[in-house]
């Protein structure tokens, strides 16, 4: 049932579409979805907590690679929250499209539904958008290695320069969605679970997505925000056995062939509390050495670096 907003029923008969919804939805063998809501006004007008604010982002792009693909869409929306209130209510939202410069692609048209034709002689807001982040106490992305990356890499330099000093949050990994009853943390997947749709792949409409599945599941923006505080430790085991390499694999450590910013390694990151633990554990099974591991490279990983390129270099 679509209602359009010239055409709102009055309040009698919208009662009886939610009441006619509801028994539709008690029908197991029927599934009742709702769209996104881009609207919320959930604020606390006279809270006393200290305001915080934060700015979901979202790009869509040429393509996977941060150093060569540009962005061509950017949306945010801006929201303000309080460490015991929680989500209080939408403050701006911006979305603009990006003239690359060359055809786009038709996997990417596609996917996203833009054309050369929609961004032809369009140029982002980078100027507003600099200042959303500036007024910003966080950023959340829904796969934030993505975003940030492009933002670090194609976005103007005033603007690099703004993210580069920023907290990441993700949305996609710093929320345990499988222990939720979640068997999937894509975006779309989420909202559907829990009961709504959306036209993925443009990038307002996913920062609402987002900001639905943050407020609707009780619990994951406060998750979220746990996990943006942690510090985790980097490390890579340089040197280590071939034989050592399914054990590695198993415990979660990745292969760098040396040809990026990581050195030629396995490697890993943890949480700081974890890092003793995690030393002990190569010392015995991949270097049978006590301490060998004292001298592996290591670096502090926090939410300023975290999700970034930067934080797999080595001073």
């Amino acid at each position: 049932i679509m209602i359009s907003p010239e055409n709102q029923p009055n309040m009698q008969i919208a009662e009886k579409m939610e009441n006619a919804l509801s028994i539709v939805a008690a029908n197991h063998d029927i599934k009742v979805l709702r769209r996104v809501p881009e609207q919320r006004t959930l604020s606390i007008a006279n809270t006393t907590n200290r305001l915080f604010t934060a700015a979901i982002i979202d790009l869509e792009t040429l393509g996977l690679d941060p150093a060569n693909h540009p962005i061509i869409e950017l949306g945010m929306l801006l929201f303000n929250f309080s460490s015991t209130d929680g989500v209080l209510g939408v403050v701006e939202t911006y979305n603009g499209l990006q003239d690359p410069g060359v055809p786009i692609p038709e996997e990417i048209t596609s996917i996203t539904g833009i054309t050369d034709e929609d961004v032809a002689g369009q140029v982002i807001d980078w100027s507003l958008v600099a200042q959303c982040l500036q007024r910003a106490d966080l950023v959340i992305c829904h796969n934030a290695s993505f975003d940030r990356n492009h933002l670090e890499m194609q976005a103007p330099s005033f603007v690099q320069d703004i993210v580069k000093d920023m907290a990441f949050g993700c949305s996609l990994k710093d929320v345990d969605w499988r222990s939720r009853g979640y068997e999937s943390s894509k975006l779309e997947f989420l909202n559907f679970k829990a009961g709504y749709f959306y036209e993925g792949h443009r990038a307002l409409v996913d920062c609402w997505a987002t900001l639905n599945i943050l407020v609707g599941e009780e619990g994951a923006f406060d998750e979220l925000k746990a996990s943006v505080r942690t510090r985790g430790v980097l490390i890579c085991a340089l040197n280590a056995s071939f034989a050592s390499k399914d054990s590695l694999k198993e415990r979660g450590y990745r292969w760098s062939d040396g040809s990026g910013t990581l050195p030629k390694a396995w490697w890993t990151t943890v949480g700081e509390s974890l890092f003793d633990e995690e030393k002990s554990w190569l010392d015995e099974i991949v270097y049978k050495s006590k301490n060998a591991s004292s001298s592996l490279p290591n670096k502090i990983i926090t939410a300023r670096s975290r999700y970034s390129r930067r934080s797999e270099k080595f001073d």
